[in-house]
């Protein structure tokens, strides 16, 4: 049988009360009546991002950001940035063929090389067009990450927290001054009548200029909010991919050795769209989500929330339900057949004001544009490319879980390409 999965709480989740049920989580996240929470260190990083305002100035903060999310967008980080980097990373492993003709490598750092693009795109980061600079802007982000989502580590959170911010202060004077700079410049020209508005970049560091959100305090000028709009974007745009892609190579390994007659099917594009959907909805970035309650609210299955009371909706375990996905909802499944009204990957996007926005860069917009600007997402995109380069997770190094965070993700996943 495949992998049961199962999903652990976070000790540091006992003194709220937790939602565990698929429909109130779905009517918490839908409510109005409740926003954004998270632990003090959470904030840090985050503090005033898109990710945790709520109401109007949340929905007016979307509405600036939504250019980074159109068709024609997910289209062109598709196939002007990912289709060529993943072709350049695989080139340079060329060089590093066994006698046999295998390459052996690591799928996380690979992973996160071919996604870094789309991510400095998104944001306007400049400057990651040579392989140092590229390792140097990745080890950053991976550490920005890191302590950006400090309140599920298992260590020193205070620890991580510090070196996130000599992190970001780094990431700051190397990379994103200098790529803020340029852009005040265009934009200066831009509201001069020089350049024309569709002439300017289509970035995160752009759209703050437009939007003269680009104070940076002198007493404070590492850590504002100009840098964390950009950290979030930064470290969103990649994490969901990095995390849950190893988890579809290794269930689909899995389901092919008690599946034989589906081993053609990796080449199969709507096959591997399942079995995304399904990693997604079994394997989520974040154990649990955090709300609180505006007023004192009872919901309709009648359980009480006080004012100012944050619960934790433990979304992985709901999207486990039988009653919404089948008797066998702990279990890898990619010919499931879900709920009506409900997506493949369940709760692991979220739902309502703050559902993910960038959901389609990660699952494609097959179904949902023309041709012309039809993507396959990230992640079918990448394990496709890589099935038809022979990929094969290392039959003598088994794949290692992260024990550093409650995160559901894997540290290492040694894969052999045997036709590169």
């Amino acid at each position: 049988m495949t992998t049961k999965t199962t999903c652990p709480i976070p000790p540091n989740m006992t003194p709220y009360q937790q939602v565990h049920s698929y429909a109130e989580i779905e009517e918490i996240m839908n409510s109005n009546e409740f926003y954004q929470g998270g632990t003090p260190e959470r904030r840090v990083f985050l503090g005033d991002t898109v990710l945790m305002l709520d109401g109007p100035l949340h929905d007016e903060r979307k509405r600036e950001f939504s250019s980074l999310f159109s068709k024609a967008a997910m289209a062109s980080y598709e196939g002007d940035l990912l289709e060529p980097v993943i072709a350049q990373v695989l080139e340079d492993l060329r060089s590093h063929r066994r006698a046999d003709g295998s390459v052996h490598t690591d799928l996380i750092p690979l992973i996160r090389m071919m996604l870094f693009r789309i991510s400095a795109r998104i944001v306007g980061v400049d400057g990651v067009d040579t392989p140092e600079k590229t390792e140097r802007f990745r080890k950053l982000v991976e550490a920005l990450g890191e302590a950006a989502t400090a309140q599920w580590s298992v260590g020193d959170k205070d620890a991580v927290l510090r070196a996130g911010k000599e992190t970001l202060r780094q990431l700051v004077d190397e990379f994103l001054s200098p790529s803020l700079d340029r852009r005040r410049c265009l934009v200066a020209r831009h509201e001069a009548g020089e350049i024309a508005r569709e002439d300017l970049p289509r970035d995160v560091l752009t759209l703050i200029c437009l939007n003269h959100d680009d104070v940076i305090p002198e007493d404070d000028p590492h850590y504002c909010y100009t840098w964390r709009e950009a950290g979030f974007f930064l470290v969103a745009s990649s994490q969901t991919s990095t995390h849950t892609l190893p988890h579809v190579l290794v269930h689909i390994a899995e389901w092919i050795k008690e599946h034989p007659e589906d081993a053609a099917k990796v080449n199969d594009p709507s096959f591997l769209r399942k079995a995304v959907g399904e990693s997604l909805r079994l394997h989520q970035t974040s154990p649990v989500k955090l709300r609180v309650a505006s007023k004192d609210i009872t919901l309709s299955t009648g359980r009480r929330v006080a004012a100012g009371e944050m619960v934790a909706l433990l979304a992985p375990p709901a999207n486990l339900e039988p009653e919404i996905f089948g008797e066998d909802a702990d279990r890898f499944n990619p010919y499931r057949q879900v709920a009506k009204g409900q997506q493949p990957w369940g709760l692991t996007f979220g739902k309502g004001a703050h559902m993910c926005c960038g959901r389609w860069l990660v699952t494609g917009l097959f179904n949902r544009t023309d041709d012309k600007t039809g993507t396959e997402g990230t992640m079918v995109k990448i394990v496709r490319t890589l099935y038809a380069h022979g990929v094969e997770l290392d039959p003598d190094n088994p794949p290692k879980l992260i024990t550093a965070t409650y995160h559901d993700a894997y540290e290492s996943v040694p894969i052999v390409l045997r036709n590169l």
